[in-house]
């Protein structure tokens, strides 16, 4: 049976802008009741608000250049992914990507790349649910066909 192809419209995500603002302002707070000095805890809460604002713009509001904006998979089971500036890449999920209904974080070989790809966070949506469906569960089954071939020469011994 051939697999279907997936095509994934990546929207902004007001949960995963919730989130990361949350965890940004838990830090800074944290961070506040430690004893070091004051003027190194204003530099690291800038380090901490100026991180999080990045990745809030490029993982969750999907406003930078290379911010994912779309995720196709083919028939044959290629993964391209495509940015807000119209870059395309063909990438390989890496065996550090977590698969599950609720948050799924595709992380990407390196290969060719200076730097490992952007990782692609998706939460659930219900614009798109079957689409996120099919796609682990291509996920699911790459990995365990990437699983298998790490076996095969192992059981020829």
């Amino acid at each position: 049976m051939a697999m279907q192809s997936v095509h994934i419209q990546l929207l902004p995500s007001k949960l995963l802008l919730a989130l990361l603002g949350g965890v940004s302002i838990v830090c800074c707070f944290i961070l506040m009741s430690l004893p070091i000095l004051l003027s190194l805890k204003f530099v690291i809460i800038a380090l901490i608000i100026a991180s999080s604002a990045f990745f809030i713009l490029r993982d969750a509001l999907l406003i930078l250049p290379n911010s994912w904006k779309t995720i196709d998979v083919d028939n044959k089971g290629t993964l391209t992914l495509i940015n807000k500036s119209g870059q395309q890449f063909q990438l390989t999920p890496a065996p550090s990507s977590f698969i599950h209904k609720a948050c799924s974080v595709l992380n990407f070989e390196r290969k060719s790349f200076k730097l490992a790809p952007p990782p692609v966070i998706l939460l659930p949506n219900a614009e798109n649910a079957d689409e996120l469906r099919r796609l682990r569960v291509w996920l699911r089954w790459f990995k365990h066909e990437e699983n298998q071939e790490d076996l095969t020469p192992d059981l020829a011994k």
